[in-house]
């Protein structure tokens, strides 16, 4: 299948895969088969198993079709120019049996490719969230709700808009090869194991359970979009994922707050912006020191990680990707392994949580 992004500058991959028995292991009994990139990942472990399991189709939607969570995840990657999130999903949709026509149509114009109101909603939601931010989002949201969409369904939709992004910008960051994922339905042995691939991955997917609430650190940001998913697995994944960024020892608390901080500016998203400089006054400094440092991205108060980071964190909001991946080139003189994949999981997911963290509030509290 031609490619949209075909066009699309990409670098040579600037991470070696690792070896992790324990992980990799994980990572394949999740997905069914061996996962493609979870290697790459491997020296922040957290940012590994995030990259696995921040997927709508591990047990994580009770309302969203995963057909329609597929389609989001096409859109979006295609709004980011992510050649390697892009090429799985066309692969998977091709898999699951989607002729390489309608996906054209899809990519070209949503709105006449034969699909469902709901799911044109749906992608019409997703490219507003991933595409303009906060604002975008709240502008769209209307829309989901005129399509009949409730508001559980509509705070997954906006959590798969937000899991894209954040896979989007890690596997980018990293320029993780896609040519293997690109051509995958040109092989010859591809065509003839499709159905049984096809089996394999619709064994491994599951549908959402309700979830018991999980208790939130009230000292750490992002509370409030967890209690938002209340009654939800995806409250449970999230949690866990944002406990272990926050504990992960490679980069300083300080410096991940300050790269969220950037990237709430930077979108913008103010409630966002508001939990974060609380959390950087709790970590002493001022309100004229982080306004000094948001602003300028550098303070004679930055260490030397935090005064490489904040740049990057900035330019991951919106980007092409060659130009993204010289930037973290440039970075592997200056970071150790671990803090070079911590800082792209970091950036990826203030991205992800930054875009739908105003709308997924607003329609809980409504």
């Amino acid at each position: 299948m031609d490619s949209a992004l075909a066009q699309v500058a990409w670098e040579s991959s600037l991470v070696e895969p690792g070896h992790d028995r324990a992980l990799e292991a994980y990572a394949r009994r999740r997905l069914g088969i061996p996962h493609m990139t979870v290697r790459y990942f491997l020296a922040a472990p957290w940012v590994a198993r995030a990259v696995v399991d921040l997927h709508g189709e591990f047990g994580l939607l009770m309302k969203l079709d995963q057909r329609t969570a597929d389609l989001i995840g096409l859109v979006v990657s295609q709004e980011n120019s992510c050649r390697f999130c892009y090429a799985i999903v066309r692969s998977t949709l091709w898999l699951q049996g989607m002729d390489a026509e309608r996906i054209r149509r899809v990519e070209q114009d949503f709105a006449r490719a034969d699909l469902p109101a709901r799911a044109q909603a749906a992608i019409g939601y997703a490219r507003a969230q991933s595409r303009n931010g906060p604002a975008g989002a709240k502008a769209a949201w209307r829309s989901l709700r005129d399509a009949g969409i409730d508001t559980l369904e509509a705070k997954e939709i906006a959590f798969c808009v937000a899991l894209t992004d954040f896979s989007n910008r890690t596997h980018t960051m990293a320029a993780v090869p896609y040519q293997p994922a690109e051509r995958m339905p040109e092989q010859p042995v591809m065509r003839l194991l499709r159905p049984l691939v096809d089996r394999v991955l619709r064994k491994h997917r599951e549908r959402g359970r309700p979830a018991a609430p999980v208790p939130a650190d009230p000292s750490l940001p992002y509370g409030p979009l967890v209690a938002a998913f209340a009654g939800s697995p995806i409250a449970v994944t999230l949690q866990r994922t944002l406990g272990e960024m926050w504990a992960s020892p490679y980069l300083s608390r300080r410096c991940k707050l300050l790269m969220f901080a950037v990237v709430s500016r930077g979108l913008p998203c103010e409630l966002c912006e508001l939990e974060l400089t609380g959390a950087l006054r709790r970590e002493g400094l001022s309100a004229a020191t982080v306004e000094h440092m948001l602003g300028r991205l550098d303070a004679p108060e930055l260490d030397d990680t935090e005064r490489l980071l904040l740049p990057l964190a900035r330019e991951t909001l919106w980007y092409e990707p060659a130009v993204l991946q010289r930037r973290v080139r440039g970075l592997r003189e200056a970071l150790t392994p671990p803090q070079l994949i911590e800082a792209i999981g970091v950036a990826a997911l203030a991205n992800a949580l930054c875009r739908m963290t105003a709308v997924v509030i607003a329609a809980q509290d409504a």
